[in-house]
């Protein structure tokens, strides 16, 4: 039992539960190597109920041993509006500079569901964006579902303790506090 909770704390927080120790490391291999259904979004919002909302499909996951990295590429990050999408990366987010955001959160921090259940817990994580790296507390949900698993996390910044200028355009200032989530699919075999 004892090995078994190690491999669980080991896995990915996307991985699968404690079916088999073969089932459970091909499943850690497919979250690595392959996540679907994948989204990655933003919630900004401003004055008078002003609502920005942009996301990205651009996830990817890697294993540095004992820390798993989410990275998400900035280039193709949308919000439905050109101009806004052009300010976005080139002036504030300064893609050419610092084209991804890294989400790095420790393997002993997290929680696997067994099959049919679903865990929620917030653990500590850290967040480099804009060049800055800073500590974030993320809350994450996962559910498995026969041989896969959806992940969901979710934290918030501000944009000014990542050196990123608050957006204002025309008089209209945006709120410093941004709430990001990410989501995902993994199956194992």
């Amino acid at each position: 039992m004892e090995f078994t909770c190690m491999q669980l704390r080991r896995c990915l927080w996307v991985a699968a539960t404690s079916a088999s120790l073969c089932g459970l490391s091909a499943v850690a291999r497919a979250a690595l190597s392959a996540p679907t259904d994948k989204h990655v979004s933003f919630v900004a919002s401003g004055p008078a109920g002003m609502t920005i909302e942009g996301s990205t499909s651009d996830l990817e996951l890697a294993d540095e041993g004992d820390t798993i990295v989410i990275t998400v590429a900035l280039a193709n990050l949308t919000t439905g509006i050109g101009l806004r999408d052009k300010h976005m990366k080139e002036k504030y987010l300064e893609v050419p500079r610092f084209p991804s955001a890294t989400l790095r959160v420790a393997r002993s921090s997290l929680r696997i569901p067994a099959a049919g259940d679903k865990v929620g817990l917030d653990v500590p994580s850290s967040v480099t964006l804009h060049g800055q790296t800073k500590t974030v507390t993320v809350h994450y949900e996962a559910k498995r579902d026969g041989s896969s698993l959806e992940s969901r996390g979710t934290f918030r910044i501000n944009m000014g303790d990542f050196g990123i200028v608050v957006p204002s355009y025309l008089g209209v200032t945006v709120k410093p506090d941004v709430e990001v989530s990410a989501n995902f699919r993994v199956a194992g075999s």
